[in-house]
């Protein structure tokens, strides 16, 4: 969600990048942790209905720096979807190992000189930092998810990536023991499976948009059957908006270290650990403090925005309506209507998509262009609202 506030600000502000980016990174945490819960306000999920502008936490939100700006646009465009990054957003960054070095630099800076003497702006941002991504005592403590019945904010994650994507993070805690979190029964574990076989029906379908003459492989029924099984699996995790507080937060967090290391900003100047990509003033900082960032967290970095607008998409029955449209994934333009047919205003997501079919077999190392072992998929289920 940091990127989005850095967007507003460019357009609404007529800020550089740069400058923005620095009014993110310097600003006070309890700004920032109202502009999120004003995210929250929005989504106003129907188990917690907000009414009007008269209880205590409403006149708090007023008083944000970022209250006057527009909320993001919802992805994809017109949808009720949460204006924040999905959960697999926060994991793929996660998987860098990008919170657990920062926890390291935090830690460094704040009980002794061995990073060096940090500056106004970089005291700014671990005041932040520790209040956005390790919980830091604010007015607003519950905003993480975290109390003392879950004091851990990365174990919250953890279970909530178990919980709806069915995957564990790729390493242990930062001593390298295992990391200890409650793992749900109730997970889709399947969701890897369907996940990867989706991407293989999409790369056939990008292979064939422009076959004229050869076998066209691609096929739009089983591609539309995949998409509607996995958001079955998705959405049966979020029931009445289960987790959607955690997706925030994590959002948010994630989405923090991105932006930190999105540009040579002043803590990564203050780390000497100026670079032109975000992995590689990732891995500098792991060497600085001692612990290695994940060998492929390039591709990490790279399908991150990505995989959060390929998987809402998936998420939208709205978009996805029927095998007639599974063209939303594949395509990067429209296909020419029908003579005297109106035009289709849905984006096609084509080039997202394809980024996250690189990135991910890079990343898992896997070859996505291969079919190992073909699923089965059921007919589209429906959701039944708990009683």
């Amino acid at each position: 969600m940091m990127q989005q506030l850095v967007a507003i600000l460019m357009k609404e502000k007529s800020m550089s990048q740069a400058d923005a980016a620095l009014a993110v990174l310097s600003a006070d945490p309890l700004d920032l942790i109202l502009y999120m819960e004003r995210l929250w306000k929005a989504f106003s999920p129907p188990p917690f209905p907000v009414p009007g502008t008269t209880r205590a936490r409403d006149q708090l939100l007023l008083l944000g720096e970022f209250n006057a700006l527009a909320l993001p646009p919802t992805v994809p465009p017109g949808t009720p979807s949460p204006v924040w990054d999905h959960l697999a957003y926060s994991y793929v960054l996660e998987n860098t190992r990008v919170v657990q070095i920062l926890r390291r630099v935090v830690r460094e800076y704040r009980s002794g000189e061995g990073l060096g003497v940090p500056t106004v702006e970089t005291q700014r941002w671990l005041d932040a930092t520790e209040a956005l991504m390790f919980g830091a005592p604010n007015p607003i403590p519950g905003w993480l998810s975290i109390s003392t019945v879950r004091p851990d904010p990365e174990a919250v994650r953890r279970n909530a990536y178990w919980r709806l994507l069915g995957l564990d993070l790729a390493f242990g805690t930062d001593d390298n023991r295992p990391s200890p979190y409650d793992k749900a029964n109730a997970a889709n574990t399947s969701f890897l499976a369907l996940f990867e076989e989706l991407l293989y029906e999409l790369w056939q379908a990008m292979s064939n948009v422009r076959n004229t003459s050869g076998v066209n492989a691609s096929d739009d029924d089983r591609i539309y059957r995949i998409a509607s099984e996995l958001r079955y699996v998705l959405r049966s995790r979020r029931q009445l908006n289960t987790l959607a507080r955690e997706e925030l937060a994590a959002a948010a967090i994630l989405g923090w270290a991105d932006l930190t290391l999105s540009a040579n900003t002043p803590v990564v100047i203050d780390l000497k650990a100026n670079a032109t990509s975000a992995s590689d003033r990732l891995r500098l900082i792991g060497e600085r403090v001692g612990l290695a960032a994940h060998s492929k967290s390039a591709a990490f970095f790279s399908m991150s925005a990505e995989i959060s607008i390929f998987l809402r998409t998936i998420e939208d029955e709205k978009v996805l309506s029927g095998p007639e449209r599974s063209w939303v994934l594949y395509l990067t333009q429209p296909p020419t209507p029908v003579p005297g047919s109106p035009v289709d205003p849905t984006p096609p997501i084509g080039n997202d998509s394809r980024r996250v079919i690189t990135e991910w077999a890079a990343a898992t190392g896997k070859d996505l262009k291969v079919r190992s072992k073909p699923i089965e998929t059921v007919r589209q289920r429906q959701l039944v609202a708990p009683r």
